[in-house]
């Protein structure tokens, strides 16, 4: 009995996983189409190369090695994250998961068994072509620490991509629709926003395997073999400018993993402990925001301050003022940070507030327990502190940029006026209260459709009005109702207010615009700022008859 005592539980949950889906007619029917795929991309590679002389056996065993890790990252990657998405979904949907919930397990535990459970065809699949890749290896004579560095980070890859498909399937009720949407979030979030990097953002491009794919195993064949590696916008493996030093590139990639990986543990624990709660906890979002300025503030501070960093990305564009800093280039990476910045606080705002059904709920528990407020970080809870808060760690990372890029003195002489800088804040506060005010006083999709007609109806108006009419003044006091208009054109402003260095000075706006645009920006913050304010007092009114509401129906039962 004592033996049977010290043998460690497997996790029941990882159990039913394998079982389900490692039966043997599906490992037979996939382990076999795996195993002929993959023997022919090697034998194919191989064979041909050799018999037809164009590579060493060695050179042509690393090529095998490139195509066999491309089919394992295809098989865990995109199959596996569809698999615990789907897998999530289907459970939810039948109900299975409320009974897991009830179980005498950790969420932790629960996390951990449906993360590992449900790709395990996958693994098995994975484990399928490592024969291969062993053989590659030694024929290849390539360094096994070399290789077991590179799978490192291509697991912390794969489990981030696979708690982003279990984040989808906690979040959407139907498998189909959680399998498509954990598919559009991986083609977002590890395809389309990669390319960022080309404009020195590059956080998001280490949440990918490609820097370490292309960096120890790319870099390992011939030059003649490599192929245009940089001119499709994939990064070698060398150390990442952050802040005002280097960073090693794994340690790099482990530090922007973690951090997403553990915002998706975040949302996928509270889904666990509670169906209907938010996706994000108030305190966990403005984390989140903080780790993603953090992150953001890393890169454009490296830009501004390395010069190798700077030449990396925008040497093309100094090409013609013989080396010196392009002071366009503040502009462009300002409109990048802002436009990552809002998007990051539309997202949070839209995940943390309540619905007056939430907020209801709140004001209950609340008083149930004898309290005269609701807790500020209770799902039902106004986001107005957050908001707030948000606003303030914008502001002043803008305010260090610029101060960095005046005390730079690479590109401006002077900074820009303390007006331009003034009427930039007022336009951004006003859009986040905004923002915020009615996104709580409509609810989610009449907030969503809203916000899609009153901005982008005025947006598209513009460029109309623009591109077939050459109306850009009239335009823009059109377009002005789009915040990312709004931004954009303070941007330009402020910056046009600058006295620049010898030389010629910088177009920060197109000349038909930069007359006029003091007064246009300052025509948008100010009506932003009284958008806002009466936005926050609708949100006060609704907030006043939520409470009233909740304390009306807490009355009729006492009075029985």
């Amino acid at each position: 009995m004592s033996t049977m005592m010290t043998i460690p539980r497997i996790n029941p949950l990882l159990l039913k996983g394998l079982r389900a889906r490692v039966r043997l007619k599906h490992a037979l029917s996939w382990g076999v189409v795996t195993l002929t795929v993959t023997a022919f991309v090697a034998l194919m590679t191989y064979m041909t190369m050799t018999e037809q002389e164009l590579a060493s056996p060695q050179d042509a065993a690393k090529s095998v090695l490139l195509g066999i890790v491309i089919i394992q990252a295809i098989v865990l990657m995109m199959f596996g994250t569809g698999a615990v998405a789907s897998g999530v979904a289907s459970e939810r949907e039948e109900g299975l998961l409320d009974y897991v919930r009830m179980t005498p397990m950790s969420p932790t535990s629960k996390i951990l068994g449906y993360l590992f459970g449900l790709p395990a065809r996958e693994y098995m699949l994975f484990a399928l072509t490592m024969p291969f890749v062993v053989v590659a290896a030694i024929i290849g004579e390539f360094s096994v620490l070399t290789l077991l560095h590179f799978y490192a980070v291509f697991f912390t890859s794969v489990w981030v991509y696979h708690m982003t498909g279990m984040v989808a399937g906690v979040i959407s009720h139907k498998p189909r629709l959680a399998s498509m949407m954990s598919m559009g979030l991986v083609v977002v979030l590890y395809f389309a926003l990669p390319n960022l990097s080309l404009v020195g953002i590059t956080f998001f491009e280490f949440l990918t395997i490609r820097p370490t794919l292309f960096g120890l195993l790319w870099q390992e064949l011939p030059e003649s073999m490599r192929g245009p590696a940089a001119a499709s916008g994939i990064d070698s493996f060398r150390d990442v400018p952050f802040f005002s030093g280097m960073a090693h590139p794994t340690l790099y990639t482990l530090l922007v993993q973690g951090f997403m990986l553990a915002v998706m543990f975040s949302v996928v624990h509270r889904r666990w402990r509670d169906q209907a709660s938010h996706t994000f906890s108030k305190a966990g979002a403005l984390a989140t925001f903080a780790g993603v300025l953090v992150f953001l503030l890393g890169s454009v501070w490296a830009i501004v301050v390395n010069d190798e960093a700077y030449r990396q990305v925008f040497g093309a564009m100094s090409g013609g003022m013989g080396g010196g800093r392009n002071p366009e280039t503040v502009e462009l990476l300002l409109i990048i940070a802002v436009m990552i910045v809002g998007a990051t606080f539309l997202l949070l705002v839209s995940s943390t507030t309540p619905s007056r059904h939430t907020a209801v709920e709140g004001w209950r528990r609340a008083r149930k327990l004898g309290r005269s407020r609701i807790g500020l970080n209770a799902d039902g809870a106004s986001s107005l502190p957050l908001t707030l808060a948000m606003v303030l760690l914008t502001l002043g990372g803008g305010a260090l940029v610029l101060w960095l890029v005046g005390r730079q003195g690479e590109y401006y002489a002077r900074g820009p006026s303390a007006g331009s800088m003034l009427v930039m804040a007022f336009g951004i506060v006003g859009i986040a209260l905004f923002v915020q005010g009615m996104r709580e006083r409509l609810g989610f999709l009449v907030f969503g459709v809203a916000a899609f007609l009153f901005w982008m109806i005025p947006f598209f108006a513009m460029m109309i009005m623009m591109a077939a009419f050459d109306a850009y003044v009239a335009g823009a006091y059109v377009g002005l109702a789009c915040p990312p208009v709004l931004l954009v054109f303070s941007i330009g402003q402020m910056l046009e207010t600058t006295t620049p260095l010898a030389g010629p000075a910088p177009d920060y706006l197109p000349p038909s615009l930069a007359s006029s645009a003091g007064a246009i920006t300052l025509v948008g913050a100010i009506g932003y700022a009284i958008a806002g304010a009466l936005a926050q007092v609708a949100r006060a009114a609704n907030w006043r008859s939520v409470r009233s509401g909740a304390g009306g129906t807490l009355s009729r039962p006492e009075a029985m």
